[in-house]
């Protein structure tokens, strides 16, 4: 096995010549994605590699994808589920190869708790004309918001913004009447965005937002008037990351 770069290219052919764990351990340091793939599925993997190869893929990024997703939809949710799937079936083989995840937890940009916590308030109503609010925009939309004396009427206009510019939302964040619920519906409402490809490029737009509501929650800036739980409304966390897969293998 050659290696001509910082990554790893193989045909299977070749890699089904490998049949150490060992020797799949060190390969999975330096390797392209798909021979991840093959590695995690290798009847020679090691439960330290298997464990390795998935911190490294980041999954704390893809708990709010459906754990019943078709597969092909993401790679790198793919490779997680192979790889839990297989440690709760004994797959993997025990050996002497030692891993330990903690640095790589410690480091995980995990979503913040501040944001998960529901709003305690009233219920709100709605009262504004949903066809009425979508046609608003530009300076006519920023100041029907500007306007608003109360926090119910910033939240009928909340409730039905639509990705649009991200000044609409930062005037919204930072009205006098806004609280914790309309906060929190923005969070999830941007952060929503910033998972979908089509608006990939205005992730620099939005983590500052992001940044700031979050900050604001936990300088509990916003006062309670109505309720809003994000973990019934937008259900952000779709699974959760299995206890033993936090586990220091000697």
């Amino acid at each position: 096995m050659q290696r001509k770069s910082e990554y790893i290219h193989l045909e299977f052919e070749e890699f089904q010549k490998i049949q150490t764990p060992l020797e799949l351990h060190q390969l999975a340091q330096h390797c392209y994605f798909y021979i991840q793939q093959w590695i995690v599925e290798s009847k020679y993997c090691s439960e330290a590699t298997a464990l390795m190869i998935f911190w490294n893929t980041t999954p704390y990024e893809y708990v709010r994808y459906s754990w019943k997703s078709k597969k092909g939809t993401n790679e790198d949710l793919d490779l997680i589920r192979t790889i839990i799937n297989n440690f709760e079936k004994g797959f993997y083989l025990k050996t002497d190869i030692a891993y330990d995840p903690s640095e790589k937890i410690d480091a995980a940009e995990k979503i913040p708790e501040i944001v998960l916590q529901p709003a305690i308030g009233e219920e709100p109503y709605i009262y504004f004309d949903e066809k009425e609010v979508h046609n608003w925009f530009g300076d006519h939309l920023k100041n029907q918001i500007q306007r608003c004396d109360s926090s119910i009427e910033l939240y009928n206009i909340a409730v039905f913004l639509k990705h649009k510019e991200f000044e609409i939302y930062e005037k919204v964040i930072a009205h006098p009447y806004c609280d914790r619920a309309i906060a929190l519906m923005m969070y999830w409402r941007l952060e929503h965005y910033s998972t979908l490809s089509l608006y990939a490029e205005d992730w620099l737009s939005i983590r500052p937002l992001l940044a700031s509501i979050e900050q604001k929650l936990k300088q509990q800036v916003y006062p309670e008037v109505f309720s809003y739980d994000p973990n019934v409304e937008v259900n952000p966390i779709k699974w959760n990351i299995p206890d033993y897969m936090f586990m220091k293998i000697n």
